[in-house]
């Protein structure tokens, strides 16, 4: 019995779609990733697990091509377009009244600032009068706290795979933090050894890397090398990045090739301290890049 056409199975998790101050986003699940990536313009921001575009008229109508008639949430609003050069808005008419209602809330809200700056330097005048109490408690407070320091056990003795796991297990979880706390990334590291099996760790992880990479440029070719895929992801600015934010997924993405091609073209001279090293320098820059660049939330193999 043939079955009706439907473009977002009930398995999958909702489709929404939304704007913020500055762009639109859409948020779909991996499998249904080729309707978001169709449209022109489109960035993954792997912080908020969507799709990002700008937000012009062109955008908002293939948006609303594509989504509007089966999106469990479409909450986005058409731009509105800009007056040409040279031409000028209509004049408007004064309303003398209406000047002078907003001259008296005007001086109402200076008054109100003014007694809020009083309130302000009256609290300040208080702190003040307590600052030397304050600090002689913090020196106290200080020369208790130097009394409890205790001292730093020995260095660990890393030719005893306990002490290794026990090293291992902190930096995992240094790593975990610096992912945000990612399930996703807890569950990989779960099944990895980043000192006990350094290469299988770089190895497997690179594969996975890259297949996301392949999503979200759309590029699945297995032919395709890690380092075409991150030029590719470059040229064609597929990576949201806010102003400030300072983690930039492309220069991590090399240097965590790099690394890897350092395990895969070394073999009897590598040591293990060298090993060790490497492994780590990838297990946290992979931490820094993991949440922007791994597009599946649940399993691995969706």
């Amino acid at each position: 019995m043939s079955m009706p056409f439907n473009t977002k199975p009930d398995n999958l998790a909702p489709i929404e779609v939304f704007e913020d101050e500055t762009h639109f986003l859409v948020r779909i699940h991996p499998e249904n990733r080729d309707r978001a990536k169709k449209i022109v313009g489109r960035q993954w921001d792997g912080d908020r697990k969507a799709w990002v575009y700008p937000k012009d008229v062109f955008t908002y109508e293939a948006l609303a091509e594509e989504f509007q008639k089966d999106a469990d949430k479409f909450d986005i609003q058409r731009p509105k377009t800009k007056r040409p050069d040279g031409i000028k808005p209509p004049l408007q008419e004064y309303n003398d009244e209406f000047e002078e209602e907003i001259l008296e809330e005007s001086h109402d809200k200076i008054h109100s600032d003014l007694d809020g700056i009083r309130v302000m330097l009256e609290s300040l005048r208080d702190v003040a009068s307590h600052q030397s109490r304050t600090l002689e408690e913090l020196r106290e407070t200080q020369k208790e706290a130097r009394k409890t320091v205790q001292v730093l056990p020995d260095a660990l003795d890393l030719t005893k795979q306990k002490e290794i796991e026990l090293l291992e297990n902190a930096l995992v979880m240094i790593a975990y933090y610096t992912a945000n706390k990612q399930k996703s990334f807890y569950d990989w590291m779960s099944k990895h050894a980043p000192l006990d099996r350094p290469r299988d760790f770089v190895s497997e992880t690179h594969e996975f890397l890259k297949e996301q990479l392949g999503k979200i440029t759309g590029d699945e070719n297995p032919d395709t090398d890690f380092r075409s895929l991150i030029r590719k992801a470059e040229n064609e600015d597929c990576f949201y990045s806010a102003k400030f934010d300072p983690i930039k997924p492309i220069p991590i993405l090399n240097n965590l090739n790099a690394i890897r091609n350092r395990f895969h073209h070394t073999r009897g001279d590598f040591s293990q301290w060298e090993k060790w090293s490497r492994s780590i320098l990838y297990l946290m820059n992979l931490a820094l890049v993991w949440s922007k660049v791994v597009i599946e939330v649940d399993n691995f193999d969706v």
